[in-house]
């Protein structure tokens, strides 16, 4: 017959094992925080142009400028961004390493996205640039990926460049999932150290799928696998980065007549423009423009509403609309706070909920309000002395609506 004694070893010698498998969330093994991935094109040039001059001057001059930009994350793009042309990307290779050796980037996560490991350009992409500026670098953007396998094989590669070249820089892989292999190995690919991040590709995700992706609509019709990720990616501590929005904020030609004031103001402030005063055609420019930034804006919500941690920015006009989407003001980042404040309270003294406003907030419920605090946080929004004022340390507060022991 069993003992007490003995059901009290074995559920402490399960506990034991189980402590060893953590809760997992969102960012748990994720080394940086950022609220949009914006790509920089590794290589412009107009047409007929010499790319050792033209090219250069041009190129360099897009890469530098994202220091003027308000973005988390960016990448420079060796893949999709850069002409499929063996010369055009070798010069792009060499544009890239002299500008992330050149440039002070500030806070910015900064990465760059090799063509696919399948392709003839892999091997020079993931050489020249980790070899002489791998040191500069927070993490790579891997693309076309559709097995695990390749991945491990890719940040083995990565390891072993660093090592080499003598770089003490732990670079994070960022995984594009863009077919349906890819989807169906995204957990094996999650699962990897190394991998930070799962990121939807929906434009060949639908290309593979025969798909369509719709400004309007992409993210309901695509919904299966958009909200797919986020879970598979939190259920290993890393993160999830959504698709791009479907339309650009294209800022419109200026008309003649117009002063760079009103111009500006056009684009970003008036509601009302007057046709006869700005021409038809460009106020019928602006209403796409305004168009294109709320569907960026609204995808972006939606996309925070899911669980994924930042979304994917093309132009530098999304950047502000997608960003907020992960940033809250203060009103609410304090209520957090206090909500959270008010649940650790209540549980040292015998209550497991908090009644807040018509909600009952137990620890689900205050947990999920605690992203606010932690972005709050992280943007500056909320500081050391707005945690202290709770009259509990963070690490009390993360405990109680967090983690469990």
């Amino acid at each position: 017959m069993t003992t007490q004694n003995e059901i009290i070893s074995r559920i402490r010698g399960s506990q034991a094992r189980h402590r060893l498998r953590p809760e997992m969330v969102r960012g748990l093994c994720v080394p940086y925080y950022r609220r949009g991935e914006m790509a920089i094109p590794a290589f412009k040039m107009k047409q007929g142009g010499n790319p050792a001059t033209d090219g250069k001057e041009t190129s360099l001059k897009l890469m530098k400028n994202v220091c003027k930009l308000p973005v988390d994350f960016f990448f420079y793009d060796l893949e999709d961004a850069s002409p499929d042309h063996t010369e055009y990307k070798s010069f792009a290779r060499k544009f890239v390493v002299e500008v992330l050796n050149t440039t002070d980037f500030g806070s910015r996560i900064v990465a760059f996205r090799p063509n696919n490991i399948r392709t003839e350009y892999f091997e020079q992409d993931v050489l020249t640039v980790l070899t002489k500026a791998g040191d500069k670098l927070d993490a790579i953007v891997l693309p076309k990926t559709e097995h695990a396998e390749e991945v491990r094989d890719v940040i083995e590669i990565v390891r072993s460049i660093l090592r080499l070249a003598g770089h003490s820089s732990n670079i994070s892989i960022e995984v594009l999932i863009e077919s349906p292999r890819a989807f169906l190995e995204a957990d094996r690919i999650a699962a990897l150290d190394g991998v930070s991040t799962l990121i939807f590709g929906a434009w060949d995700f639908a290309r593979t799928t025969g798909a369509q992706v719709e400004a309007e609509s992409w993210t309901k019709d695509l919904g299966y696998a958009r909200q797919a990720l986020p879970i598979v990616a939190a259920a290993h501590g890393k993160d999830a980065v959504d698709a791009v929005t479907g339309t650009l904020p294209i800022r419109p030609k200026m008309p003649e007549g117009i002063s760079s004031e009103e111009y500006d103001y056009a684009i970003t402030n008036g509601h009302a423009l007057d046709a006869g005063k700005f021409g038809e055609g460009f106020v019928q420019q602006v209403m796409k423009r305004r168009e294109a930034l709320r569907l960026a804006e609204t995808d972006a919500l939606e996309a925070r509403r899911n669980g994924y941690a930042a979304k994917w920015i093309l132009h530098p006009d999304q950047i502000e609309p997608i960003q907020r989407a992960w940033t809250p003001t203060r009103e609410k980042a304090m209520e957090a706070l206090q909500l959270a404040a008010a649940y650790t309270k209540a549980a040292k003294h015998g209550s497991g909920a908090e009644v807040d406003g018509n909600r009952l907030a137990d620890k689900a419920v205050v947990g999920t309000d605690w992203w606010n605090v932690i972005a709050g946080l992280r943007g500056n929004i909320l500081t050391e002395d707005d945690i202290t004022a709770t009259g509990h340390t963070l690490k009390e507060l993360e405990r109680t609506v967090v983690t469990h022991d």
